[in-house]
């Protein structure tokens, strides 16, 4: 059996917890939590961010990614690995196999977002909590407008923040609202043993709060 690789740690985390994640977007979560990595320097806590090269990424090639991450490094007993991922285009069976998956090993951690990553982003803004059930149900469907063919998420970041593109934003404005961003998506959370959101919601919050050492 080939044996795994130790994980270089930076000077000064190298007992540190490491985070890892995976995501579904090529982009958009990567710009995240990268932003994350480099403005809030968790402490005790690294973040890696794993990138792809493929165009594929449904659920099990989200989990996949961090299955060989674990399969080539050594893992401390308090390392986590997340699979970050949307509701919105997949079927329930696809959901459900990698979730069963994650649940049978306890560093693994399933992350969707109903409908979309974007909503985590919103969250950092305003409270969608308060939205008017015409907006609240354009939320949820999260369809493509015609004329640019961006999603309703898309459309609404860009009025929030001036300028949006899912390969080009400015995460570090958001970050100074992340406390906000975790209450509200922890009370969209109506039912948190379920294993993701069935309605809009996300759990990008619990991925955070580890980060951030609050679980």
């Amino acid at each position: 059996m080939r044996k795994r690789k130790s994980f270089e740690r930076p000077e000064g985390v190298k007992s540190g917890r490491l985070v890892v994640i995976a995501a579904e977007g090529k982009e958009t979560e990567n710009i995240y939590f990268e932003q994350m990595k480099a403005s809030l320097h968790a402490s005790g806590v690294q973040i890696e961010v794993l990138r792809r090269d493929s165009n594929e990424s449904s659920p099990e090639h989200v989990y996949r990614q961090i299955q060989d991450f674990a399969a080539k490094y050594d893992m401390d007993e308090d390392d986590q690995l997340w699979a970050v991922v949307d509701k919105d285009q997949w079927t329930e069976q696809m959901l459900s196999g990698v979730a069963q998956k994650c649940s049978q090993n306890e560093r693994y951690f399933f992350c969707v977002s109903n409908p979309c990553f974007e909503l985590w982003l919103i969250l950092h803004l305003e409270d969608v909590a308060q939205y008017a059930e015409e907006d609240r149900k354009s939320l949820s469907e999260n369809k493509k407008i015609k004329r640019n063919g961006d999603t309703w998420t898309k459309k609404r970041l860009r009025e929030l923040m001036g300028s949006y593109r899912e390969s080009q934003y400015d995460a570090k404005k958001l970050l100074p609202e992340i406390e906000k961003a975790i209450e509200r998506a922890s009370k969209l959370d109506s039912n948190p043993n379920d294993r993701w959101p069935q309605s809009v919601g996300t759990r990008v919050y619990r991925l955070v709060n580890s980060i951030l050492g609050k679980q």
